[in-house]
């Protein structure tokens, strides 16, 4: 490869990767990103301060949005986030869920699901949530249930075989108790769905290795759901 064929790689991978700028934002724009534009103004109209704001888009035609100081705890491996953190992130997803399900961007659905939540697009400031971010190709008009168990699946660990059961059992009630009107059983049957849909997804691709993640995963469930749906 050329040393220009290398800096124009180089630029196109850099122009895929959200890069922070002064106190803004740029991310690619993607399939949704005029309904989440939309969705985050609609938020911000409602006075829900736990999002970023959009502010259009630069020369480069990436999304432009405002950047939320704090901590997001990311990297491999169990995050083990304290009892204070899960809570308050719960108490945060539960009022974006409340102010989407305001909003006619929710469709016919209950609410508007971020599709990815979790402590890697959650912001802290010490032991309190302050802002949801990261709103990619996946959000858009769905179940409280499944969204909520995407996020149980994050905070707690769910899966996770360097984590105790008995610890995912418990975080999953604090989470469900905090949350309101979800059961652990509700979670597990909700993430069980998830993952034979991916499952059968990538087995459909022909992604081999993906599909035994998700097999995995299924595996764990088929031995532990019991036990986390107990609470």
């Amino acid at each position: 490869m050329t040393g220009s064929a290398e800096r124009a790689l180089l630029a196109a991978r850099l122009a895929a990767r959200p890069v922070r700028l002064g106190d803004t934002m740029r991310r690619p724009r993607h399939d949704r990103s005029a309904y989440v534009d939309e969705l985050l103004r609609q938020l911000a109209g409602a006075g829900f301060a736990g999002v970023p704001r959009p502010l259009g888009y630069d020369e480069r035609g990436r999304q432009i949005l405002t950047f939320i100081e704090g901590e997001v705890p990311a990297g491999e491996g169990p995050h083990r986030l304290s009892d204070a953190r899960i809570r308050s992130a719960t108490e945060l997803i539960r009022a974006f869920h409340d102010a989407t399900a305001a909003t006619p961007l929710r469709e016919d659905q209950e609410i508007v699901c971020h599709g990815d939540l979790g402590p890697h697009n959650t912001v802290f400031d010490g032991e309190r949530a302050i802002a949801i971010i990261d709103f990619e190709d996946d959000v858009g008009p769905g179940r409280r249930v499944d969204d909520f168990a995407q996020a149980v699946w994050g905070f707690v660990d769910l899966t996770d075989a360097g984590v105790a059961v008995a610890d995912q059992a418990r975080r999953t009630r604090l989470m469900c108790d905090t949350y309101g009107g979800v059961t652990p059983a509700a979670v597990v049957e909700a993430l069980t769905a998830r993952f034979h849909r991916a499952r059968d997804h990538h087995r459909a691709a022909g992604l081999r290795g993906a599909e035994q993640v998700f097999d995995d995963l299924l595996t764990w469930m088929s031995r532990f759901g019991t036990r986390i749906a107990r609470g």
